[in-house]
């Protein structure tokens, strides 16, 4: 199955990034081929620095960090991306927004993986166990999506 999946959050430094490489490794330890994954920002900018906790939690749950540059979202993104995965529902309205044409393939994330309306809290301003709580719960949001798109063993 060749698909591409885009995770769309403010800056593209925490949620979307994290969802990303989390969803990558899902599909590379169930060797599963023909998935790109990629993140992106609603407002980023390139000079954004990786907090080092993101980096740390990554390390931590087996996953080699790689230098991110974040990246604003684009028309090419949306065109080209099979599902389009946003953090909160004002991502959600101001991308269904921008590409109406798309809304088949935007979705919010906790919709898609638990059936709720809410937003994925943000981490980024969060220490310690508040920022532990919250990514874990992006990674456990993204194990549940690959298990609905069949991507998981």
């Amino acid at each position: 199955m060749c698909m591409k999946i885009c995770f769309v959050c403010h800056a593209n430094v925490c949620r979307s990034f994290l969802a990303q490489e989390f969803f990558k490794k899902i599909i590379s330890d169930s060797l599963i081929t023909g998935t790109e994954v990629i993140s992106r920002g609603v407002f980023a900018f390139e000079d954004c620095q990786m907090p080092q906790k993101n980096i740390d939690f990554l390390i931590k749950n087996g996953i080699e960090y790689k230098k991110h540059t974040p990246a604003l979202i684009a028309k090419d993104d949306i065109v080209t991306s099979d599902l389009i995965f946003v953090m909160t529902n004002e991502q959600l309205e101001l991308l269904t927004d921008k590409y109406a044409e798309f809304t088949d393939k935007i979705h919010l994330f906790l919709e898609f993986a638990d059936n709720t309306k809410e937003d994925m809290p943000d981490p980024i301003g969060k220490t310690g166990k508040q920022f532990d709580k919250i990514a874990t719960k992006i990674k456990e949001a993204v194990l549940k999506t690959a298990k609905k798109l069949n991507l998981t063993n």
